[in-house]
């Protein structure tokens, strides 16, 4: 007896410690791509900033030249002392000078908003992060997939048809501990290369909203928290097969959970 308790023990163990390590490469996946795109965001925020400070610089000096240039004009300086054509020119450059004062007020406040959205940007990515990484330890993924075209031979189709009638899908549910086990519907999902969902008795399934998910083919699988290998055929619609590069997309009720290419020569 004690020594049944020290293998469930031992396996009890051994089991949380791949749990553990399953959520510790999960966690430094997210952290890393984090890192990155706070690194580079930062970055940008640097470069704005710095053509800000060069803006406000152009800005002040602007501004003082055109205090001089008005502390000028205010004199009451004799007008036959200077003639019309210097008083046009001094007129001239106060009002380019203001021009410039608007057009660079503007573009610092532009650049503003820029360095406001790029923070911003920073924290809602950091929050959608780890809001995904907490979502995805949470559903069925789905890797290893692939596609093999299937030709049925009878009297009706002879052996020189090039034409595929159904494709073999097959791919592998990936263990994960923390989804329930029990059984599960995986939908699989046929594009052809005219963006066509091939589905041969236009077979669909509706949410609670009403939205609309059509499928090619269904398998109800029986998940046990383990590496589950799954097989099905689907049926495809000669009007709609035709060569090229399909997409077939692979889901858990309404969550898509993998994806794969397939090419039709």
């Amino acid at each position: 007896m004690a020594i049944r308790k020290n293998k469930i023990t031992k396996i009890s163990i051994i089991i949380l410690m791949l749990l553990l390590l399953f959520f510790s490469v999960k966690y430094y996946k997210v952290k890393e791509e984090l890192t990155t795109f706070k690194e580079h965001s930062e970055l940008e925020i640097k470069v704005l900033e710095s053509q800000l400070g060069e803006i406000l610089h152009k800005y002040d000096s602007l501004s003082e030249e055109s205090k001089h240039n008005a502390e000028l004009i205010a004199l009451n300086i004799d007008s036959k002392s200077i003639n019309d054509e210097s008083t046009s020119q001094i007129n001239s450059t106060a009002s380019s000078i203001n021009d410039s004062i608007v057009f660079y007020a503007k573009r610092a406040q532009e650049l503003n908003t820029q360095i406001a959205q790029k923070k911003q940007a920073i924290a809602d990515n950091s929050k959608a992060s780890q809001n995904t990484s907490q979502a995805n330890l949470y559903k069925l993924s789905a890797s290893n997939i692939n596609a093999k075209g299937v030709k049925i031979y009878s009297d009706l189709y002879k052996a020189n048809n090039s034409q595929i009638q159904q494709l073999r899908v097959c791919y592998t549910l990936q263990r994960n501990d923390v989804v329930k086990s029990g059984s599960r519907k995986i939908y699989i999902q046929v594009v052809n290369p005219k963006n066509q969902i091939i589905s041969k008795d236009n077979s669909y399934v509706e949410d609670a909203l009403g939205a609309r998910l059509q499928f090619s083919a269904i398998s109800e699988v029986n998940y046990n928290k383990k590496d589950t290998d799954v097989c099905a055929y689907v049926d495809l619609e000669k009007n709609k097969t035709i060569k090229g590069n399909y997409i077939i997309n692979i889901y858990s009720d309404f969550t898509k959970i993998g994806s794969t290419i397939f090419e039709y020569k």
